[in-house]
C-alpha cells in the first residue's frame, strides 16, 4: 500500500515533530478508508457538477493518461492553474522517461478542516496520495501559496508516475528521492536532520528504505528522506533518466529488485549501498569540517 504524508515548508524543529507524526502505521488502515471517501471521483469524462457544488474536469495527457481535477466552485481559478502545472509535470515527466504507461489520477481539493478531520492526518501536512488520488487542503481564511501547491503536486504526482512506471515495485528510497529531486530546491530542514543522525549513527540501510517509512523508528525518518534525496541523485548523476526508466521497465515486467538493479545499472544493490555509504560519510565530513571553521 503507498500512503505518502508530504510537509508543508518548515523548520528543523517541525522536521524533528514529523518523526513521531509519520509513525502511524497502526492508523494507516483507517485513514486510508478515509481518504478513499474523501477523494472518491466520478469516471473521467466531460466536465460535470455534483449536487455538493463540486466541479469535476477531466484532462487527457499524452500516452492515454488522465487527470480529474475535483474542486469546490470557489477555488476553480486554483484548480485551473494546478491543472496546467500537471500537464506541464506530466510532460516533463515524459521528456525524463520517455511514454508513461497510461494512468488516471484524480486530484481533489477540499477545505483544509474537512481534510483534516477525514483523513486524520497532521497540521502541518499539505498533501496525501494514496492509489492514484491526491488529496489537496486549501484555507478558506488565508491565502493559498499557489508555488508551494505546485511543488507539494508535483512531488506528490511523482509518486503516481513512478507507480505506474515500475507496478509499484519501485524501492521505496528512491520513489521518494525522485519526488523531492522534482520539487526542485531542496528543503533547508533535511541536510541538518541528515548530518545531525551520521553524527551518532551510520547511514540508515536501504533495506529498511525499501517500502514506506511509516515503520521506521521515529529518529530516523528525517535522515530517511535526506538519504533517500541523496541516493537519488547519486543514481541520477551515475545513470542518467534513460537507465532508471529501463530499471523500472525491467520491475514492471517481472524481473527481481537485484537483477533489474545490477542489470541497468552495472553494480549490485550490495555494492551501490557501500559505494552510497563512502559517499555519505564524505559529505558528512565536508560538512562538519565547514561548521568547525565557521
Amino acid at each position: 500500500m503507498i500512503f505518502r504524508v508530504v510537509n508543508r515548508r518548515f523548520s528543523f524543529a517541525f522536521v524533528l515533530a514529523l518523526c513521531s507524526l509519520l509513525v502511524v502505521s497502526t492508523a494507516a488502515s483507517a485513514q486510508s478508508a478515509s481518504v478513499r471517501k474523501a477523494v472518491a471521483v466520478e469516471p473521467a469524462g466531460k466536465s460535470q457538477e455534483s449536487r455538493a457544488g463540486l466541479i469535476y474536469s477531466p484532462l487527457n495527457l499524452r500516452g492515454g493518461s488522465t487527470l480529474t481535477m475535483v474542486s469546490p466552485h470557489e477555488w476553480s481559478p486554483v484548480a485551473s492553474q494546478l491543472s496546467e502545472s500537471l500537464k506541464e509535470t506530466h510532460e516533463y515527466f515524459t521528456g525524463l522517461f520517455g511514454e508513461i504507461p497510461s494512468l488516471n489520477v484524480a486530484i481533489h481539493l477540499m477545505e483544509e478542516e474537512a481534510f483534516y478531520q477525514s483523513t486524520g492526518a497532521p497540521r502541518w501536512t499539505n498533501a496525501l496520495y494514496h492509489r492514484e488520488k491526491i488529496t489537496i487542503p486549501l484555507s478558506r481564511h488565508n491565502t493559498n501559496d499557489i508555488e508551494n501547491l505546485k511543488r507539494s503536486i508535483a512531488h506528490e504526482y511523482t509518486h503516481a508516475v513512478v507507480h505506474s512506471l515500475s507496478a509499484g515495485e519501485a524501492p521505496g528510497w528512491l520513489d521518494e528521492g525522485l519526488a523531492q529531486w522534482v520539487e526542485g530546491k531542496e528543503n533547508p530542514a533535511l541536510r541538518p536532520a541528515l548530518i545531525n543522525w551520521l553524527n551518532f549513527n551510520q547511514p540508515v540501510p536501504l533495506r529498511l528504505l525499501q517500502g514506506g517509512f511509516t515503520r521506521l523508528e521515529a529518529k530516523m525518518v528525517p535522515a530517511a528522506y535526506a538519504q533517500s534525496l541523496f541516493g537519488a541523485n547519486h543514481i541520477i548523476n551515475n545513470n542518467g533518466f534513460e537507465r532508471i526508466r529501463g530499471y523500472f521497465d525491467s520491475l514492471r515486467k517481472g524481473e527481481g529488485r537485484e537483477a533489474a538493479f545490477k542489470n541497468n545499472f552495472s553494480i549490485s544493490e550490495k555494492a551501490f549501498e557501500e559505494q552510497l555509504g563512502r559517499n555519505l560519510a564524505q559529505w558528512h565530513r565536508h560538512y562538519r569540517h565547514r561548521s568547525l571553521i565557521h
